[in-house]
C-alpha cells in the first residue's frame, strides 16, 4: 500500500474566487439566501402580528414581546425596501 502525495497548497488564500464562473456561482449563491431569508422574514412578521406572545405556550412579558415584533416588524420593512428587479434577474427567477 502506498500512502497517496499531499495535494498543493491552494493558490491563493481566502474567498477570493479565481475565475468568472467561481464570481457567478457565489454571487448567485448569497442571492438566493438572501431572497430565501427575506421570505422566511416576511413569514415570521406575517405570524407574529397574529399570534399573542405573553400567553400560553410563551409566556413573555410584555416588553418582550414588543421589542421581539418590532425588531422582526423593521426587519421585514428594510428587507422589503430593497429592489428585487436586478437581484431577481441575477438568480434567474425574472
Amino acid at each position: 500500500m502506498t500512502v497517496p502525495e499531499p495535494p498543493a497548497p491552494p493558490a491563493t488564500v481566502g474567498t477570493q474566487p479565481e475565475t468568472a464562473f467561481a464570481v457567478n456561482q457565489l454571487i448567485g449563491q448569497h442571492l438566493r439566501a438572501f431572497t430565501q431569508n427575506k421570505g422566511v422574514i416576511n413569514q415570521d412578521h406575517s405570524w407574529l402580528e397574529t399570534v399573542d406572545l405573553k400567553a400560553a405556550p410563551y409566556y413573555f412579558a410584555a416588553d418582550q414581546e414588543t421589542l421581539l415584533k418590532s425588531a422582526v416588524a423593521d426587519l421585514d420593512a428594510a428587507l422589503d425596501a430593497v429592489e428585487m428587479t436586478f437581484i431577481s434577474r441575477i438568480i434567474g427567477l425574472a
